[in-house]
């Protein structure tokens, strides 16, 4: 396969300018040269006539003819008038075409004329009319001017003779040549600059590309454009103006804009957020800021482009606080596993090697009774969750918890009155490992201290809900604290903390449930959960 280089782009303008410059130039040069040389002919024809005309009603001429002077004395008057006309010859005839007078230069045919032809004569005499007319060959031939001399006897004029005036066509050619050598000059000049400013032009388009070639801005632009799509955030850029210069598929579905084309419109016709648009115009880079869109909460990351101090657009880009927020509990979903498995592995291997101990000791019958022991406690246990409990989300988050739980010395229990069904398909595990993982987490850590510490935790379906109640014997919470609880970022535990008990009603809220706490100072704390089994769009809760 025959492999084509691209022609540069410099070159595809010198050539195209060149060739455009060349075709205009040579078509004017001609136009311009055949005008002239028509020009010329004419001014020629002109002053051929024009000359005639004036010997002939020249009053030694008319004296002459009436005095009946010889050639010689007419030679002496047409002589000056030939080197002021330029011409190469002058000829004076009477009525019958003979010669009477001659005025002729040195270089001009040396042929004597005796007569004058019928042509040269005919007209001018018996119609005593003033012409031009062409003789002799094309490369010799002569441009000749021919006018009558009318003498004036008071009663009557007649023609006595002719004047004929000579311009070699080799002398107008000579000129036309000189004419047409200025504009080729002319215009060589104008393609040489033509040239040097296509040069010019070539080489300032060339910075402006940054020195890329059509073909390679083209593939750029195609590849920036596939990025631009596949990208999961969108992005809106804008130019000085605030016209929208790229918008990929996913910043149109993440804001919800249904037009088609938004190229080249100006952001306030396309976003209905003031805010949004207040933002994406700022002078000064945004950085993760969370802004309320159409009941979405989407972080909004901004900065401008500069050139030379100068704002010239801004390239914003958006993501969606649920992704990310589904992002998060997919990791806090693992770190919990992770920490349950940990649990139960410390525990079991500290049995482990209380049977290992019993062994070496030869006591078989005191490792034997902890083995039981163990044993009826694990079964007690998966007969509680399993034969109450038969959603195996809600098992795995319970029997995680009860291995951690039984680390730190808790009694965590479940309501021999619970019960729970496979839970419908819109509660899926994510939720639930946010909401029972926090609370249960919280009720854990609300029970350090106590002599006794105990959690207990009960759930049913019975009815259209989903009840789960989480109770400990903690310290339980003042009025003051019950309120703010909730509140993102508040905690009594340091900083960086009070987010867990915000995202459980972030989510028992995106569930269309309902969240209580019961407490009260010494007498510990409930939190009861309530979730719907069927959600219906237009009665869903929009989260604070």
């Amino acid at each position: 396969m025959k492999i084509r280089w691209p022609v540069p782009l410099h070159t595809k303008i010198l050539g195209l300018v060149g060739t455009l410059l060349l075709l205009v130039i040579s078509l004017i040069t001609f136009m311009v040269g055949y005008m002239e040389s028509r020009e010329d002919v004419s001014n020629a024809e002109s002053l051929a006539l024009q000359t005639a005309k004036t010997i002939s009603y020249m009053p030694g001429v008319q004296d002459a003819f009436r005095s009946r002077a010889t050639l010689e004395e007419m030679k002496q008057l047409t002589e000056q008038i030939r080197e002021e006309a330029g011409a190469s010859t002058i000829t004076i005839f009477d009525r019958s075409g003979r010669i009477i007078g001659m005025a002729q230069d040195e270089t001009a045919s040396k042929k004597e004329y005796v007569t004058a032809s019928g042509d040269e004569v005919y007209k001018a005499v018996v119609f005593g009319s003033s012409y031009v007319m062409e003789t002799g060959s094309r490369k010799e031939g002569i441009l000749k001017g021919v006018a009558p001399v009318t003498l004036d006897y008071h009663d009557y004029k007649k023609v006595e003779g002719v004047v004929t005036v000579d311009f070699p066509k080799n002398v107008i050619y000579s000129e036309i040549l000189v004419d047409i050598y200025k504009i080729i000059l002319a215009a060589g000049l104008v393609f040489l600059l033509g040239i040097v400013g296509s040069f010019l032009l070539a080489k300032s388009i060339r910075k402006d590309t940054l020195g890329l070639e059509p073909f390679e801005i083209s593939s750029l632009y195609r590849e920036r454009d596939a990025v631009l799509q596949s990208v999961k955030e969108g992005i809106i850029a804008t130019d000085h103006y605030g016209m929208i210069t790229t918008m990929n598929i996913s910043a149109k579905d993440l804001l919800d804009i249904r037009r088609e084309e938004v190229i080249e419109q100006h952001i306030l016709d396309v976003l209905p957020s003031e805010e949004l648009v207040t933002m994406i115009q700022s002078p000064t880079k945004i950085v993760n800021k969370e802004l309320e869109y159409k009941e979405k909460i989407i972080i909004v990351n901004t900065r401008p482009i500069k050139e030379n101090g100068r704002k010239t657009g801004t390239v914003a880009s958006f993501r969606d606080k649920t992704e990310i927020k589904k992002m998060v509990d997919a990791l806090s979903e693992v770190r919990q596993y992770s920490e349950d498995l940990r649990a139960q592995a410390h525990e079991f291997t500290g049995k482990l090697y209380v049977i290992l101990g019993f062994i070496q000791l030869g006591k078989t019958k005191e490792a034997i009774e902890l083995i039981q022991r163990e044993a009826n406690i694990q079964e007690q246990v998966s007969e509680m969750f399993f034969s109450q409990i038969r959603d195996e989300k809600v098992q795995a988050i319970l029997l995680g918890k009860y291995a951690k739980a039984s680390e730190k010395k808790i009694r965590f229990t479940v309501d021999e009155e619970s019960s729970l069904a496979p839970l419908p398909e819109h509660i899926p595990l994510s939720p639930l490992i946010v909401i029972l993982g926090n609370l249960l987490n919280n009720a854990f850590d609300a029970v350090k201290g106590c002599v006794a510490p105990e959690v207990s935790f009960f759930v049913t379906d019975l009815g259209n809900d989903i009840i789960c109640e989480i109770a400990d014997n903690g310290n339980g919470l003042d009025k003051d604290m019950e309120a703010r609880i909730f509140h993102r970022g508040y905690s009594k535990k340091g900083t960086n903390r009070g987010y867990g008990l915000a995202n459980v009603k972030e989510e028992v809220y995106s569930l269309n449930g309902a969240i209580e706490v019961s407490s009260s100072p010494g007498n510990g704390t409930v939190f009861t959960v309530i979730l719907p089994k069927e959600i219906q769009e237009h009665n869903k809760r929009i989260g604070g």
